[in-house]
């Protein structure tokens, strides 16, 4: 399975977790967040963080392309797992920090640095020689 496929089938998966948590949403409110607007705004924010790291991993499954340089396709690799990881991370928090209603949200925190640091890896890895010399790919 190659690690495209990987981003790919993640992505998917979790943009129907998505829509399971806004079916859960539509379904619970207000006995969810039982009046208190907080836990309401958390969780609809980790809904959309669900949305957001599923997208990414869908459009890393179709646009990956590894890097010929050693370090950079590394770094890449490096950055698709932390990415592929990171929608459990927003799943979790989804689950579990908004009945808290506590501003620190170290899931979600950890989830999107996690998330930051997988698309600068990409970022980084995906430059070539050409885009940093001005001249088109």
């Amino acid at each position: 399975m190659t690690v495209r496929l990987v981003h790919l089938l993640v992505g998917v998966a979790t943009v129907l977790v998505f829509l399971g948590t806004g079916l859960y949403m539509r379904l619970g409110f207000p006995e969810l967040y039982e009046g208190n607007e907080t836990i309401r705004y958390l969780f609809r924010a980790n809904h959309v963080y669900l949305l957001f790291s599923g997208l990414v991993n869908i459009l890393l499954g179709v646009y990956r392309q590894a890097s010929e340089t050693r370090w950079k396709s590394l770094l890449q690799s490096a950055g698709s797992w932390i990415l592929v990881f990171s929608p459990a991370l927003f799943l979790a928090a989804f689950v579990f920090e908004p009945p808290q209603a506590s501003p620190m949200r170290p899931v979600t925190l950890l989830a999107v640095f996690l998330t930051f640091f997988g698309v600068v890896a990409h970022m980084i890895g995906g430059l070539s020689k050409r885009i940093r010399s001005g001249k088109n790919a």
